[in-house]
């Protein structure tokens, strides 16, 4: 038996899509797992039949028996990716896992009339990684029915920068453009805002620290020099989809060593909340207030937290335990939990 695993490419670098499943297949490839790399490319150009012989050539290497997990989805059209699970599910005993990653009809309201299609993709698999219960349970509602499910929980972030202990500072840092968060529009609390964007925010007397875009690596490494908390905060236009998912800019800022504000409906605000790592808060006046009496004493403890939290995520830890526990649910009888 051989474990494969998809992997997208042809997206900009800065692409969070193709940077996630990157990561996954790259952790997936240490564990001995074979990648297949599948290309974002303008499928319509593709008959029914040129597209068999492109998905042929991708799978060359399957065979029967094996696993195949499916990151999904790969941004090529809801056609494409049940085209690739009809494929491999051809094999004799083959069993798919589909690797949730972003659901694409329920982040867009616009694409919601997809929603059919993609759950009945996902219910030829054997077994299914989603982000969060959340999810698992917004997915039943629209008519979910595999039954092994394995819960991600966390993004890792893997860095080769060194650590540097964040200093004490009562402001938050953001990392993201104004037009899409647009409560960053709105910051005029007393609490300073160190905003990491390529944008402009919009608004006057706003309580903003602008210091442009950052690349990853300069983003990891900076941050702890400029202390304080790292902020994860909704979209307003995409509240309850960011409470299903799981946010990729949680794990950068504890990669960089920061203790973090989340909202109280974050998906994973109970990981923050067990394992100290910042602030669980229902709302940023709720932030503004904690933070306002927060002592040294304590944001040192946050601090340390993350700093034993952060091995975790910056050595891949919470893929391995998806990919594993996904290999050993298609291979037993029992619904893994």
């Amino acid at each position: 038996m051989k474990v494969h695993i998809t992997n997208l490419y042809g997206q900009s670098q800065a692409s969070v899509a193709q940077i996630a499943q990157n990561l996954s297949a790259s952790v997936a490839k240490g564990l001995g797992f074979y990648e297949i790399g599948v290309y974002s490319y303008p499928v319509d150009t593709d008959s029914d039949s040129e597209l068999s012989k492109r998905i042929d050539g991708m799978i060359a290497a399957v065979g029967w028996g094996d696993v195949v997990i499916f990151q999904s989805p790969t941004w090529n059209s809801t056609e494409f990716d049940d085209f690739f699970v009809n494929k491999v599910k051809a094999y004799p005993d083959l069993k798919v896992v589909i690797f949730v990653h972003d659901i694409i009809p329920l982040m867009f309201k616009s694409n919601e009339y997809l929603i059919d299609k993609t759950i009945a993709t996902y219910n030829k698999a054997d077994a299914i990684i989603l982000p969060s219960r959340k999810m698992e349970a917004e997915l039943r509602r629209w008519g979910l029915t595999t039954k092994k499910v394995i819960i991600q929980h966390m993004w890792d972030h893997p860095t080769q920068s060194l650590y540097s202990r964040p200093q004490f500072k009562k402001e938050v840092i953001f990392a993201g453009n104004p037009s899409r968060f647009t409560f960053v529009n709105d910051w005029r609390y007393d609490l300073p805002l160190r905003l990491y964007s390529s944008e402009t925010p919009e608004g006057e007397n706003l309580n903003i620290i602008p210091e442009g875009w950052r690349n990853d690596a300069e983003l990891i490494q900076e941050m702890p020099q400029k202390g304080g908390f790292g902020l994860v905060w909704s979209q307003i236009s995409d509240v309850d989809y960011y409470e299903w998912n799981i946010s990729y800019k949680l794990s950068s800022y504890l990669a960089a060593g920061m203790p973090v504000i989340v909202q109280d409906t974050l998906s994973n605000a109970k990981i923050i909340q067990d394992n100290h790592l910042g602030l669980v808060v229902k709302d940023l006046e709720e932030a503004q207030a904690r933070i306002a009496d927060m002592t040294p004493e304590v944001y040192d403890q946050m601090v340390e937290s993350v700093r034993k939290f952060r091995e975790l995520v910056i050595d891949g830890y919470f893929t391995k335990k998806v990919l594993i526990d996904s290999v050993h649910a298609v291979m037993t009888e029992h619904a893994y939990d």
